[in-house]
């Protein structure tokens, strides 16, 4: 029996659904692989993206890092501000530059003098206080060389035992000064300046006062000086020493009476040259502060002392050292304020000295 037109249909139907079923996986895998392609093309371009960000995030990062790095000039700038904390010696200033500096120091020297009284030795305690105000100036010649005058003012205070008090006020000893630099510096190389000075005994001088009843404000004696300062920038520490030999002149103290007891009068003085030397170091903590420590040594040679007796002695030499500590405060854009406080490794005496510098370019 022949099927029947619906059973044809129907057939047909069937065998349209299985051709169909049969093409159906050929355009379903193109479809998957363009697919797959678009995945793939989308995870590169996200990749890509990602490195990008990864690459200015670098970028950014190498930026700020450039701005944050010192250059040469700032460098020798702030070697300058830390080096101006401890002391000018250390650095100059450009031509046409006024420095003026304010400081005042207050030391403190104990002693005990051994004397005879009545044919029996006696022990006395002496208790020096010392506060000194002192105004320094400073005109750049030139960029390499610059002259200076220091003028002190001095307040002494002596307790001597336990019922004598001593006091004086008068002005100190004044220092004339120049320093240069013969070669121009170069970043990253040692630093040096000498230095070339003059002591006037314009305070009062020890030899011609009568010791049981006044007191010094000077050493008595004209002296020159020649110094050599040297600095150098390790980062993050700047390390500074120096040497020094001063030379006094004894032309002032002949044909004295200083009264050293009432038989013994003092007639001349000769004294020995002084050889000095010291070294520190420096660290900025900040843009604003700094903080060093130092050591000082000095040798002083044997002084010869001629009494009205022709009776010649020789003092023999003295060496004395000391170690600071000090901190410099930015006070202001150009301005520096130090404070430093100094200890006797020879004896038992300190010293406390504030230093505010100022300076004016005409």
């Amino acid at each position: 029996m022949e099927p029947g037109p619906f059973l044809k249909l129907k057939a047909l139907f069937v065998l349209a659904v299985v051709a169909g079923l049969a093409v159906l996986p050929v355009p379903a895998f193109a479809e998957e692989k363009d697919k797959a392609a678009q995945g793939s093309q989308q995870e590169l371009m996200e990749r890509i993206e990602v490195l990008e960000k990864q690459i200015r995030r670098l970028e950014e990062e190498a930026k700020a890092r450039r701005s944050l790095e010192i250059t040469e000039e700032e460098k020798a700038e702030k070697e300058k501000e830390v080096l101006s904390a401890v002391s000018r010696d250390y650095t100059l200033d450009p031509k046409g530059t006024l420095a003026l500096d304010y400081s005042i120091n207050y030391s403190y020297s104990p002693s005990e003098n051994i004397y005879s009284q009545d044919q029996i030795l006696r022990l006395e305690r002496v208790n020096d206080h010392t506060i000194q105000h002192s105004i320094y100036t400073a005109y750049s010649v030139l960029d390499n060389f610059t002259a200076s005058l220091n003028l002190p003012v001095m307040y002494r205070y002596a307790q001597r035992g336990t019922d004598d008090e001593l006091d004086e006020t008068n002005i100190g000893d004044i220092s004339l000064g120049a320093a240069f630099q013969p070669f121009k510096m170069e970043a990253g190389k040692v630093r040096y300046t000498l230095s070339m000075g003059a002591v006037l005994p314009t305070g009062r001088s020890p030899y011609k006062i009568n010791p049981k009843s006044e007191l010094s404000t000077g050493n008595g004696l004209y002296s020159v000086s020649l110094g050599a300062n040297f600095s150098k920038q390790i980062d993050p520490v700047v390390f500074f020493w120096g040497l020094g030999y001063s030379y006094p002149l004894d032309f002032n103290v002949d044909d004295l009476e200083y009264h050293v007891s009432d038989q013994l009068v003092l007639t001349r003085v000769k004294p020995g040259s002084t050889m000095s030397a010291n070294m520190g170091m420096g660290y900025a903590l900040s843009y604003a502060n700094s903080i060093n420590m130092s050591f000082s040594y000095s040798y002083q040679l044997s002084s010869r002392l001629t009494y009205n007796n022709a009776r010649s002695i020789e003092t023999g030499d003295r060496a004395s050292a000391s170690f600071g500590v000090g901190m410099g405060i930015n006070v202001a854009p150009k301005t520096t304020m130090s404070v430093s406080l100094g200890y006797s490794l020879t004896g038992s005496g300190f010293s406390l000295t504030a230093r505010v510098p100022f300076n004016f370019v005409l």
